[in-house]
């Protein structure tokens, strides 16, 4: 490796910063190794003409380099482990939205309990939603600034869906129930269950890019 080489080794990978610190282990080493090799290189190769000011000077960028990936590893540590508290605290509102929701038409339903009347168990069906849903709604909205936007477009994702079939389920009475109102009901269960498996599934990828650091 000569020291063109390795300026454009670490020049790539720190170009790559923001991608979680991929490199910045295995640069730390090649710096630890490679700045003691090309000082010796620039002794050697360039003999009468390398002075002790440019040896200086390769020693400060190696060591400045080094102290800036260290400085960034260390804030990538902190950011993981905001993010994990974050997803951690939104997680269990989320399982009880996905609960909620699916509790307004389930397709195995029971007849109505002594003194429980289909309008008042329909409301309370749609009283322990809204409760889920704004509780949620909240709680992401409060921790948005600290998940990626691609996390925040998979929740967004959840609320809409949950909201749509809350809307459906509340605007038809059993009179007025069309033909396919029980196939919907199914269909909307299946999507709202695949939405959070695929939000599940992000945050997951989310966190482990972080493994590598």
């Amino acid at each position: 490796m000569t020291p063109e080489q390795l300026q454009q080794y670490v020049e790539a990978a720190l170009k790559q910063r923001d991608q979680f610190n991929l490199v910045f282990y295995p640069l730390t080493i090649v710096l630890s190794i490679g700045g003691a090799w090309l000082i010796s290189y620039v002794r050697a190769k360039g003999k009468n003409l390398a002075t002790k000011e440019d040896i200086s000077e390769i020693t400060r960028k190696v060591e400045s380099i080094k102290t800036d990936l260290a400085t960034k590893q260390h804030f990538n540590q902190i950011r993981y482990e905001r993010e994990m508290k974050v997803f951690e605290e939104i997680w269990p509102k989320l399982c009880e939205l996905q609960e909620a929701v699916l509790a307004l038409r389930p397709v195995m339903d029971t007849s109505p309990q002594e003194g429980e009347t289909k309008e008042s168990r329909k409301l309370k069906r749609a009283e322990n939603f809204t409760a889920a849903f704004v509780n949620f709604r909240t709680a992401i909205k409060h921790s948005r600034p600290f998940y990626p936007p691609v996390i925040w477009d998979e929740l967004g994702i959840v609320l809409k869906l949950c909201w749509g079939e809350a809307t459906e389920f509340g605007i038809f009475s059993d009179e007025r129930k069309p033909r396919d109102y029980w196939e919907k009901a199914m269909n909307n269960a299946k999507v709202v269950n695949e939405q959070i498996d695929k939000t599940c599934e992000a945050i997951r990828t989310r966190l482990s890019k972080f493994d590598s650091n």
